[in-house]
Order: C-alpha cells, then sequence, then structure tokens
C-alpha cells in the first residue's frame, strides 16, 4: 500500500472545523461509514475508520471499481499518454487471435468503451470459459459496429483497466 504524507487540514487549505462538521453531519443523519479519507495536494488530511472496521478491512468494491478506472483512463488522457480515441485493439495486440481481430473490434474506441457502446451485446467475460477476461474482450465475436448499442459489458472496464496498468506500470 502506498503511504502518504499526513498533515493538518489547514497545511493544504481545508478547515478542520469544516471536515468535523461534514463528519458530525454524517453521524447526525445515521449514514453508516467504514471509512473516509481526504487528500489534497497529494497529502492526507483526515483519515477516520468506524468501528468495526480499520484501515486494513477489505471491502468488495463491484461496480464503483468501474469509476476509479474511468478517472485513470482520464487522468491519462489529460497527460496526453492516451486519446479517447485510440483503438483499444492497439494497446493489446498479445491478446487478438492469430487469425487477427475482428473488424468491429479493431474500430472500437476508448470513448466507445468508456460510455459502455462496445461490440458486444452482453458481458465478453461471461462467454466461454477463459479466465482471461481481456483475451476474452478481444476473441467473442462482436454483435453489431461499436457506438450503435449500449450494453452493459464489466469485461470492457476490466480491459480499460488492464490498459491502465500496462500503460503506468502500477496494479489497480
Amino acid at each position: 500500500m502506498l503511504d502518504f504524507e499526513k498533515v493538518i487540514p489547514e497545511d493544504v487549505g481545508i478547515s478542520s472545523t469544516g471536515l468535523i462538521s461534514f463528519a458530525r453531519k454524517l453521524e447526525y443523519n445515521n449514514i453508516p461509514m467504514h471509512s473516509i479519507i481526504v487528500m489534497r495536494h497529494g497529502k492526507i488530511c483526515m483519515e477516520s475508520y468506524y468501528a468495526p472496521y480499520t484501515r486494513d478491512t477489505l471491502h468488495r468494491m463491484f461496480s464503483v471499481t468501474k469509476s476509479f478506472v474511468s478517472l485513470a483512463i482520464g487522468l491519462l488522457a489529460d497527460e496526453g499518454r492516451i486519446s479517447l480515441d485510440d483503438h483499444i485493439a492497439d494497446y493489446f495486440p498479445e491478446k487478438q487471435p492469430e487469425t487477427g481481430v475482428h473488424p468491429y473490434m479493431q474500430m472500437l474506441t476508448i470513448r466507445q468503451m468508456l460510455t459502455m457502446r462496445t461490440c458486444h451485446d452482453k458481458n465478453a467475460y461471461k462467454i466461454g470459459d477463459s479466465p482471461d477476461w481481456v483475451g476474452s474482450f478481444f476473441t467473442v465475436t462482436p454483435d453489431h459496429v461499436p457506438g450503435t448499442n449500449f450494453s452493459y459489458d464489466t469485461a470492457s472496464t476490466h480491459t480499460l483497466g488492464a490498459l491502465v496498468e500496462k500503460l503506468t506500470g502500477m496494479e489497480l
């Protein structure tokens, strides 16, 4: 786990009183909390855990992960390391079938993946028995031209996560 510098809120321009008020409002409104971490300028200025949870308590994140992957993709685009209009197949030649990737898959952009408008009608990772979700994403036969239909496809986000890992050298 990364260790971030911890500072008092005022050191990063945040009011301690405001953070305390925020925490009290959560409690007053009976909003069940597990933990809160507030960061600014790469420094932690508030870190709280609510019993029975601790810093080391693991949580199943499920689809909230899609938000973090999308954020990471946005940061890579902001840094100029990718374009949202790049074709995802260009980043994963090693995952494509030896016979070549389907033309619809070759057309698929990162932007279309972020908006769940891939070329699959259903979750590509659930088709077949492969434990390699990224490989499945590229080998499952597409159903339609990308960008034309909305379909909630977890394998798409998983593939974008693999792209983040590939370009940053860091695990998500």
